[in-house]
């Protein structure tokens, strides 16, 4: 059975003139995060050491690669997570040293 839904009570219209208020204060407001808008910085500094839940890749491999990437993280003492954010980082460094 279909449940049928109500609307709740109207909220109040919008005025012209508070639209214009609210459209004239996010035109004249900052375009930058607001950290590198108070430091003035273009690249702001981000901590290294964050909590990672910013984003998640999945990553596919096939047979040969998981097997090197298990190897390759037992040799090092890794895990293989931490095998790839290193060599990630590690190369990521060296291709901004060359440019």
């Amino acid at each position: 059975m279909v449940k049928r839904r109500e609307p709740k009570a109207s909220t109040p219209k919008s005025t012209a003139e508070q639209i214009e208020a609210f459209v004239a204060g996010a035109e004249d407001g900052p375009l930058v995060p607001l950290t590198q808008a108070i430091t003035g910085d273009k690249h702001p500094a981000l901590n290294q050491n964050a909590i990672r839940d910013y984003k998640a890749i999945r990553v596919p491999f096939n047979e040969y690669e998981h097997q090197q990437l298990e190897i390759a993280s037992q040799l090092s003492g890794r895990t293989k997570l931490n095998f790839i954010r290193y060599a990630m980082l590690k190369l990521a460094k060296e291709i901004q040293e060359e440019g």
